[in-house]
C-alpha cells in the first residue's frame, strides 16, 4: 500500500511535469509567433508608409502631365503644342517637363514575406482582406495601367505626328485612368496604415 501511494505520487508528478513542460512550450511558441506577427505588421506599416509617400509624388507629377495634355487638346497651350511639333516623334519629355514618368517603385516585399512565412494567418480577417485589396490594386496600377501608357508610347503609331491630336487624346485617357487609380490608392494606403496601427 505504501509503495502504491509512492508510485501514484510519482506518476502524478511525472504527468504534472509533462503538462507543465507542454504549457511552457506553448507559451514560448505563442511568444515567438506574436514576435513574428509584430515584426511583420511593423514591416508592412513601413512599406505602406513608404509607398504612400512615393504615390503622392507620382500623383502630383502625373496630374501635371495630364493637365498639360488637356491644355494642348483644348487649345489652351499653343506654345507647348508648337514645342511638341518641333520633333518628328512624340517627345514625351515635353509633356513630362523632362522628368521621368516613374522615379521610384512601389514595393510589396514585406507583404510577400508575411505570406511566404505563413504569419499572415495570425492577422485578423479584415486586415488580411484590406491588405490583399491594396496590394492587388498596387499591382494593377504598376503592372497594367503604367505598362499600358509605356506600351502605347513605344508603339510606332504613337509617333505619327500627323495624328498628334488623336495621339494626345489616347494619352489623356490613359493619364486620367492612372491619376484616378492613384487617387484611389492614396485613400487605400491611408485606410490600411490606420487599420494596421490599431
Amino acid at each position: 500500500m505504501k509503495n502504491l501511494k509512492k508510485y501514484f505520487a510519482e506518476g502524478l508528478l511525472i504527468i504534472f511535469s509533462v503538462l507543465f513542460a507542454l504549457f511552457i512550450n506553448k507559451l514560448f511558441d505563442d511568444y515567438k509567433t506574436n514576435q513574428k506577427k509584430t515584426v511583420a505588421i511593423e514591416s508592412i506599416q513601413k512599406e505602406l508608409s513608404q509607398n504612400s509617400k512615393i504615390l503622392v509624388n507620382w500623383k502630383e507629377k502625373h496630374m501635371e502631365i495630364r493637365n498639360r495634355i488637356t491644355e494642348i487638346i483644348e487649345g489652351q497651350n499653343d506654345s507647348l503644342k508648337t514645342e511638341l511639333l518641333k520633333y518628328e516623334f512624340l517627345n514625351l519629355g515635353v509633356l513630362t517637363n523632362n522628368e521621368s514618368l516613374i522615379d521610384a517603385i512601389l514595393t510589396n516585399t514585406a507583404w510577400e514575406s508575411a505570406k511566404s512565412t505563413g504569419i499572415i494567418s495570425e492577422f485578423d480577417f479584415e486586415s488580411t482582406q484590406k491588405l490583399t485589396h491594396i496590394y492587388s490594386m498596387q499591382e494593377v496600377l504598376t503592372e497594367r495601367t503604367i505598362a499600358k501608357i509605356l506600351d502605347y508610347y513605344f508603339d510606332t503609331n504613337a509617333h505619327n505626328m500627323e495624328n498628334i491630336d488623336q495621339i494626345l487624346i489616347q494619352f489623356q485617357l490613359r493619364f486620367w485612368e492612372l491619376t484616378g487609380q492613384e487617387e484611389l490608392m492614396d485613400n487605400l494606403y491611408k485606410e490600411a496604415i490606420k487599420k494596421m496601427a490599431e
